[in-house]
């Protein structure tokens, strides 16, 4: 039936009917609810937060939802009464308009049958329950609000033959049928923020909701204007910032989550991109699936920091929306891409995706947003800027300015295989264009390592005029256990008259093993490049799964160029310093193996000096009976770093090679004399000599794997010094 857009016409009833359900969730953190109430939750207990009244449930987008026990009246009808601040739209497969499984904030529904006020990825929202006269449906004019609380009231009326749908007291629309017709109910339990028809990816449900739920009330009668207006609610609007801060409690008993790296507060993420400094305060943004540890509909999540170390979680600054009924340019995913300042305002050059032609507009394409916002919260969305003619595919641009002329490079699928495609904007017409321009003074293919795609380009002045080119190969031979893998992969060389002259062909490894990749960099206020990349999951679909959360930035790196002139440094950020505690009494350091570190110390920082060329062996993330250990193994003389995980988890549940092994280059980096070691939860992050680097994830099983082993192959004394690592207050 359709929806009569109206006003709605006063009643002089006020009294409210004793309900049938009352939910408030106020005893929900005692683990009380009302009889024939059940919260399934994959988590040790569901998660309470600030209410509308009290406590409130916060659902986790993926694993939660609320089940009641609700028996209605065919020819009575209903009122239903609840409070949701929904901190995103539900996620759904990457598929056209027509083929979405939207969500649902409550229904009671069965296929044709009982009612359901549903909502979809894109925010379009609405009601609809059966009856003998059809489906009745109310469409909501406006998309609905995020990151707000607000009232929602159904008032079903059979005698009448109506259905109304309010907003904040407010009559949105009535759908009305013949009077006199009965409800056709649906024979099972009420639910609240997962639909009736959910979609999969693997074994992951990707559209419930993620949201905080209260003062849910289905009243045995339809509920008219007048009582609508009565309904209890707080005297003031209630914060729902608070109400969506996933509380700390849903992680507490994840030893493999890290702590004091930087990363989103649940759920799945990706590459970090668009690392910026607006004043004193540095912007991070990042690929996100809001609702889950799943990877489908892109969004860009937003970290803000004064320190590189303290990280305030933002809302999303960027996610999947539609121009027209069924259509729009990044209605698939907002993909990686690059914030730049000028004028005082600050723009966002993101890959769009959609589902339409390849060389239309933007599929895939370059499209722009811009805020003028000094705290890069709000963004406008400009629309496309570029599309992919002349290549067969392209994605994330990075931007700089030299002069007065803005140059973009995107990683580009050539012809040939892997590379970039390098565009600057023309200002001489009459509307700015971006025109292709060369940018190497080689082909592409001299530089490749056999890839489909080069994603995330970076390219930045090191020292005069030279410059570092990063990039990360995929697809055709390079895979991520595969060898050559998927790492970020750089050039040195030289930027003179608008043309990159690689000092090298063969790309030199980013990192000395894989596991760390497509950094993001800005430069500190002491002027030098500071890089935050993503230390990737090496463990299974169903563990992430079970964990709730996907993937790690790293910690933050310096970058310099080595007296070479050729090589890269990295090292860590000198504003990790702030994550130290009071460093501990070590015992002193003996031939063989050093018990060093007791349990339960979930972060810390290890330095070891050297003090000659005897190889080192760390056991990392040893439990005390020996049966779990990480290893990782320096070769001064021979060159060599090795990461060795064959008894590193007793779960089974680790992907990817056991062993893996890098070239240290002492001519390059030094002599090796200085490991620094930073462990966090599953996370590893090495430096050498602060110049060489490499990151990687390790699963530990049992609850005592947080001991540390040093032992060296000949009569060494290193130096040692631990600091627990703690985010600072």
């Amino acid at each position: 039936m359709a929806a009569n857009i109206a006003c709605a016409q006063p009643s002089l009833q006020t009294t409210l009917p004793t309900p049938l359900l009352s939910l408030d969730f106020n005893q929900l953190a005692q683990g009380r609810l009302p009889a024939g109430v059940a919260i399934h939750t994959q988590f040790r207990a569901p998660d309470v937060v600030p209410g509308v009244a009290g406590s409130a449930w916060r659902s986790d987008g993926f694993s939660s939802y609320a089940q009641a026990e609700l028996k209605l009246d065919p020819k009575a009808g209903f009122g239903l009464s609840l409070w949701v601040a929904l901190e995103s739209y539900p996620s759904d497969l990457e598929v056209p308009v027509r083929e979405l499984s939207p969500s649902s904030i409550i229904q009671q529904a069965k296929g044709q049958e009982g009612f359901d006020l549903h909502i979809d990825t894109f925010g379009r929202w609405g009601f609809r329950i059966g009856s003998s006269e059809g489906l009745l449906q109310v469409s909501a004019p406006q998309r609905f609000p995020l990151r707000r609380w607000v009232h929602l009231v159904v008032s079903v009326d059979p005698a009448a033959g109506t259905a109304q749908l309010y907003l904040d007291n407010v009559l949105l629309g009535t759908a009305s049928a013949k009077p006199g017709m009965s409800l056709r109910l649906a024979d099972v339990p009420m639910k609240l923020a997962t639909p009736a028809v959910e979609a999969r990816i693997l074994d992951f449900k990707v559209n419930r909701l993620n949201g905080a739920f209260d003062e849910v009330e289905v009243y045995p009668t339809p509920l008219s204007s007048a009582q609508i207006h009565t309904l209890p609610g707080p005297a003031a609007p209630p914060d729902a910032e608070r109400s969506l801060v996933v509380p700390d409690s849903r992680f507490a008993g994840d030893p493999l989550r890290p702590r004091v790296h930087p990363m989103p507060s649940a759920n799945w993420t990706n590459e970090p991109h668009g690392l910026i400094r607006v004043g004193d305060t540095w912007h991070l943004f990042y690929q996100r699936t809001p609702n889950g540890p799943f990877k489908t509909q892109m969004h860009w999540g937003h970290m803000a920091s004064r320190d590189l170390v303290r990280w305030e979680h933002l809302p999303d600054a960027l996610w999947p929306e539609l121009q027209s009924a069924d259509a729009g340019f990044d209605m698939k995913g907002i993909w990686s891409g690059h914030v730049i300042t000028d004028g005082g305002r600050a723009f966002a050059f993101y890959t769009s995706v959609n589902h339409g032609d390849r060389l239309a507009a933007s599929n895939p394409g370059v499209s722009m947003a811009v805020s003028e916002d000094p705290e890069l919260r709000h963004w406008r969305k400009l629309g496309p800027v570029l599309n992919t003619e002349g290549l067969r595919d392209f994605r994330d641009p990075f931007l700089w300015k030299e002069g007065e002329t803005w140059h973009m490079l995107i990683g580009a699928a050539l012809e040939s295989g892997g590379g970039l495609q390098h565009y600057v904007l023309d200002r001489g017409s009459e509307r700015p264009r971006w025109r292709p321009q060369r940018f190497i003074d080689t082909a592409w293919r001299q530089l490749d390592i056999g890839s489909d795609i080069w994603e995330m380009p970076v390219f930045e002045q090191l020292d005069g005029s030279t410059w570092v080119l990063v990039a990360n190969p995929i697809g055709g031979k390079v895979g991520k256990y595969a060898e050559p893998a998927t790492r970020a992969v750089y050039w040195i060389g030289s930027w003179t008259n608008g043309v990159f002259k690689p000092f090298f062909r063969a790309p030199k490894p980013l990192d000395l093993l894989p596991g760390h990749l497509a950094p993001t960099v800005a430069r500190a206020a002491d002027g030098e490049l500071r890089a935050i990349g993503i230390v990737d999951e090496r463990r299974t679909p169903t563990a992430q799964l079970r964990a709730g959360w996907a993937h790690t930035f790293s910690l933050p790196r310096r970058w310099t160029l080595l007296p070479d002139q050729r090589t890269l440094g990295q090292s860590p950020a000198p504003e990790l310093h702030a994550l130290r505690g009071e460093p501990l009494l070590m015992p002193p350091a003996t031939d063989g193996d050093v018990p060093m570190l007791a349990k339960d110390l979930h972060a810390y920082e290890l330095q070891v000096d050297l003090d000659n060329d005897a190889p080192v062996t760390l056991d990392l993330m040893a439990s005390a009976d020996g049966r779990e250990f990480t290893r990782l193994r320096f070769d001064p003389v021979d060159g060599t770093v090795e990461f060795d995980k064959t008894h590193a988890s007793l779960s089974g549940e680790d992907e990817g090679p056991l062993l893996l092994s890098g070239r240290y280059d002492s001519a390059a980096f030094g002599p090796m004399r200085k490991l620094c070691v930073f462990v966090d939860g599953s996370v590893i992050d090495v430096f050498i000599n602060d110049a060489a680097a490499y990151s990687l994830r390790s699963y530990p099983s049992l609850t005592d794997s947080t001991r540390l082993r040093l032992s060296t192959a000949r009569p060494a004394h290193p130096r040692l010094q631990i600091w627990p690592l703690r985010p600072p207050h």
